[in-house]
């Protein structure tokens, strides 16, 4: 679920890890447009108080979800590519459309918390009332970290990601998911398109610059580009 990485920062590079799961943004724009459903009978709010609580929302979610659906720490490969990462000149930035106490969790359940410092780790909590592919929410990162969209690159498994991060001007990775990328050549991305309704991974679209299947495999495109060493 969370294993969607999205940029490398140069020259002190960075690493985003992702979540697509824009729920906080949704629900904060539907109460400020007036979309909400009525209160039940017999509930009221007091004057200036909102029904919605982005926050609560991310306690219950990092404190209530089974987080043992993640299967635990990622590979060996993924971890070392990530200790290898954090040795060089590389910053690793988190970004995700899930709620940041949400996203805290979901890395420590990887085996990746230790790689994201707190300044450099975002949810959708930290830029609402944007997200991910909203071209604000990226500037919003970028400011934070100091770097410019033609120093990144992201890696991703949402096609309007890898479309928003490519018209910024970052290169891009696509994660297709395990299997994926043989299925593309034999059937296209109708199985992909049953899990990512409308955002089935596209290896072909002009916006990706590499794919792989899984994060574990990245490390053979970053030292292609140089960012790791061979």
């Amino acid at each position: 679920m969370l294993v969607h990485l999205l940029q490398f920062f140069r020259p002190t590079q960075s690493l985003c890890f992702l979540t697509t799961i824009p729920l906080p943004q949704g629900l904060s724009a539907a109460e400020e447009d007036g979309r909400l459903p009525p209160l039940p009978d017999g509930v009221s709010l007091q004057p200036g108080e909102k029904r919605f609580d982005p926050n609560e929302l991310d306690k219950y979610w990092a404190t209530n979800l089974d987080f043992s659906m993640l299967g635990g720490s990622l590979d060996q490969r993924s971890l070392d590519t990530f200790e290898s990462l954090s040795r060089s000149s590389t910053q690793i930035v988190g970004f995700s459309n899930g709620p940041r106490l949400y996203v805290e969790r979901v890395l420590k359940e990887i085996g990746l918390a230790q790689y994201f410092e707190p300044n450099k780790l975002f949810g959708v909590t930290d830029v609402l009332p944007h997200c991910k592919p909203d071209k604000s929410s990226f500037e919003f990162v970028l400011n934070k970290v100091g770097a410019l969209p033609e120093q990144c690159i992201m890696v991703e498994d949402s096609m309007k990601n890898i479309r928003a991060a490519k018209s910024l001007g970052m290169k891009t990775i696509l994660i297709m998911g395990k299997g994926r990328k043989q299925q593309a050549l034999n059937k296209g991305a109708s199985l992909a398109e049953a899990t990512k309704v409308g955002d089935a991974p596209d290896d072909k679209d002009q916006a990706v610059d590499a794919a792989v299947e899984t994060v574990a495999e990245i490390d053979t495109i970053l030292k292609e580009w140089m960012v790791l060493s061979a």
